[in-house]
């Protein structure tokens, strides 16, 4: 009897480890594209396609994705340093930034099955360009908890601040948390955190994965 009980207790204890999720956006609920962003930025701006691209530094970007840039800040500095001699608006620059952005069916379609078990956060290295696309044109920002958005808070992944807040604002321990991102380096900051961490790749080894680390979460594929 008393080996029974155990039994039990440990399946329940399986059963439960998982209490709610965080979702990464781009590479998992949306596919991000600029390919086609800086085409048109090139044929506007009579530029090449490699000057736009140099023109926005890993260091540009993570300025304005911590929200240490306004938007009319980064794009007056993108500007200049496009090197052109041409005008664009920012109406139209912020039309060809947020042309980026492509759903990921199958990866929506597991969110909302999660949606109706768990709690949901989205926890995002991201600028408020995309953030108002987000709201406007994807419906999944309507079905989650809330969202944790480098750019609100000052932080980004894989840095070990955005994860504690993130954690935080859950109101779960680290250990009941399932995240799911594209890039090896948040998932593994993740960890670091006391997270479950999944890496994406796509969606059918998502599905693996998720089938060998957490069998009892098969049923939401």
């Amino acid at each position: 009897m008393r080996l029974y009980l155990k039994n039990c207790i440990r399946l329940s204890m399986k059963t439960i480890k998982i209490k709610a999720f965080f979702f990464d956006v781009g590479g998992v609920l949306v596919r991000v594209n600029p390919d086609p962003a800086m085409e048109k930025l090139s044929i506007l701006l009579k530029v090449s396609e490699e000057q736009i691209q140099r023109a926005m530094s890993r260091e540009l970007l993570n300025t304005y994705e911590k929200g240490h840039l306004s938007s009319n800040q980064f794009y007056e500095q993108l500007l200049i340093n496009y090197g052109s001699r041409e005008k664009m608006s920012l109406e139209t620059f912020k039309a060809y930034w947020e042309n980026m952005l492509f759903p990921r069916a199958e990866t929506i379609a597991f969110l909302k099955a999660v949606t109706q078990d768990f709690p949901v956060w989205l926890l995002s290295n991201t600028n408020d360009f995309h953030y108002d696309l987000l709201i406007q044109k994807f419906p999944f920002m309507q079905w989650v908890k809330g969202g944790i958005y480098s750019f609100m808070v000052g932080s980004m992944k894989p840095e070990p601040l955005i994860y504690q807040k993130a954690i935080r604002k859950s109101g779960f321990r680290p250990e009941e948390i399932l995240f799911i991102d594209d890039l090896e380096s948040n998932v593994l900051a993740g960890r670091d955190q006391g997270l479950n961490s999944i890496h994406f790749s796509d969606y059918a080894a998502f599905c693996e994965e998720l089938k060998r680390q957490f069998p009892e979460l098969e049923y939401l594929t």
